[in-house]
């Protein structure tokens, strides 16, 4: 069966993918990555930057495929992670995964829509800033949040805002699957465009009806889109069998919608 390696989002931990596996019983045994700094690695310091965090779980990574098929997952941040730690795990390894999903992120040469002007904000402006796209755990109050999570937010939001992928950005081998809410504020509408070149292989492009963190809400139609890409497992087309480029549209399952 195909890993499902989860990688979270900025200020997130491996536990906003616990209850993953109920929907993919069967198709993949989902694997959510803790990065260092948060939940059970909570005593370690974060890493200082989004190549350290990618080296750090692709290691991980490698020790728990161990040859067996796999796909990277990551959501906003983590789609930076993730598409890093592919790019490692090929000039380590040459063995990189059948796949490669991002979701709710510009491509690696686009900033995020917040850029630089998130880590100007004070921790109460961040707290509402990071509500206002559903950003924020229920219960969290700001009180709790300003001692607990901005500083995590906000470490991790340097990272993003000083990641550099070079120019232009790497190529991966494996193919992409970008997925974008119609609704999210975060990422522009070039974003299918940019990730294009960021793969030698076929990038297709699912839209759904959402903002930043619908993606989350829905994620027995994520499942359904996906069923077709883990059944593939290890089975690749090399470089430049499918043509490079951006399918739009709903290649399976109810999350895509045609455009």
């Amino acid at each position: 069966m195909t890993l499902l390696f989860c990688v979270p989002y900025a200020g997130g931990s491996a536990r906003v993918y616990r209850d993953w596996q109920n929907w993919f019983a069967g198709d993949a045994e989902v694997v959510p990555l803790e990065l260092a700094g948060r939940g059970t690695r909570s005593t370690e310091p974060v890493a200082p930057s989004v190549r350290a965090a990618a080296t750090d779980l692709a290691r991980r990574v490698r020790d728990i495929a161990a040859g067996r098929p796999y796909v990277l997952f990551g959501h906003s941040m983590g789609s930076l992670i993730a598409y890093e730690m592919a790019a490692i795990i090929e000039d380590v390894a040459g063995d990189g995964p059948s796949l490669v999903v991002v979701s709710g992120r510009n491509p690696p040469q686009t900033r995020a829509n917040w850029g630089d002007d998130a880590l100007m904000l004070t921790d109460l402006e961040l707290f509402e800033a990071l509500q206002a796209v559903g950003g924020v755990p229920a219960g969290l109050t700001p009180s709790i949040a300003a001692a607990l999570f901005a500083p995590l937010i906000r470490a991790d939001l340097n990272n993003t805002v000083s990641y550099d992928p070079g120019s232009p950005p790497r190529r991966i081998s494996a193919p992409l699957l970008v997925l974008l809410g119609g609704e999210d504020p975060l990422v522009g509408p070039d974003a299918a465009a940019g990730w294009a070149s960021c793969t030698q292989r076929e990038c297709t492009v699912v839209r759904h009806e959402g903002r930043h963190f619908s993606i989350f809400e829905r994620v027995g139609e994520l499942a359904e889109t996906l069923r077709p890409f883990l059944a593939r497992g290890h089975e690749r087309t090399a470089p430049g069998d499918a043509g490079v480029g951006c399918i739009a549209g709903k290649p399976a399952g109810p999350l895509g919608s045609d455009v």
